[in-house]
């Protein structure tokens, strides 16, 4: 995997979610975290998509989670 840059791209939406929420590894303020990008407000929630945690420019590169193992 990849890191993208949020310039160059932001998390696909869901297709068919009414409340599109994706998590992501993300590199922000030289950290890496995961966080949630939120399609409805267009920022970032906390890990577990509840609560708002930074705005969409706070982070400058993110990547999708890798599949968890089986």
């Amino acid at each position: 995997m990849n890191w993208i840059s949020t310039k160059d791209e932001l998390p696909e939406r869901k297709p068919d979610v009414k409340y599109s929420q994706v998590p992501c590894l993300v590199f922000r303020n030289n950290e890496i975290e995961i966080l949630v990008f939120n399609h409805e407000y267009m920022v970032w929630d906390n890990a577990d998509g509840d609560d708002f945690c930074c705005d969409i420019g706070d982070v400058s590169h993110w990547m999708l989670l890798p599949q968890p193992p089986k």
